[in-house]
């Protein structure tokens, strides 16, 4: 543990010293495990078929795990919160944006799976990097993490963000039973998804029809 005894010093007692470079070296951890996972959904891309929940599986749980890095669980010592809610301030970077995260929101059943839902709807969609991009400023940061955090360096934060840029390149279809495949409007009205969906049950082949009429079935909720 990190914390000094406040009376006495022990000669076990890490130093400021030890503390910060073992502060460094979990974020590097968290860092590189995310760039390994990232490295191995594009290598197995290589193949060029579309990526399903199995292959992104490691990505999307490293990232989660660095998202929650220090964040405050606990907001104003009155309640309890999950890094979900930190996802829910994209909603006012645009109209596209704030319906992924309605979507997000009336897909998952926990904060957990609603955060997951909007990590494949950013997937599927090759817009993660710049949404997280966009979404974590410093000031954001400072408000959900705790001192130490990973995501409240900078440096960290581009790194973040390079490490994502290829998922740009690839093919995702995830969350497609729950909805999660569907074409954006500009508009990014609820009811422009709606319109969506049922015109991709209508045009798309018979192989996917199911796929589509399922994400007609999820949005209909919202």
């Amino acid at each position: 543990v990190c914390q000094p005894f406040p009376f006495r010093r022990s000669v076990n007692t890490p130093t400021a010293g030890v503390c910060g470079m073992q502060a460094t070296a979990a974020i590097e951890a968290l860092l590189s495990r995310l760039a390994a996972c990232v490295d191995d959904v594009v290598e197995r891309a290589r193949s060029g078929a579309e990526l399903r929940e199995g292959e992104a599986e490691g990505m999307c749980a490293a990232l989660e795990e660095l998202l929650a890095h220090r964040f405050k669980r606990r907001q104003f010592l009155l309640f309890s919160v999950h890094p979900w809610s930190l996802a829910e301030h994209a909603e006012a970077l645009s109209s596209a944006a704030a319906v992924r995260i309605g979507v997000a929101r009336q897909t998952g059943s926990t904060d957990s799976a609603r955060l997951r839902a909007w990590l494949y709807l950013l997937l599927n969609r090759r817009e993660l990097a710049a949404e997280v991009d966009a979404l974590l400023t410093p000031e954001l940061c400072s408000l959900m993490y705790t001192r130490g955090a990973a995501l409240l360096g900078s440096a960290e934060r581009d790194r973040l963000v390079r490490t994502l840029k290829p998922l740009a390149a690839l093919r995702f279809r995830l969350g497609a039973s729950a909805g999660l495949c569907l074409p954006e409007q500009p508009s990014g009205s609820l009811e422009d998804a709606r319109l969506s969906a049922a015109a991709c049950a209508a045009d798309v082949p018979t192989a996917d029809a199911a796929l589509a009429a399922a994400a007609a079935a999820a949005v209909a909720r919202a």
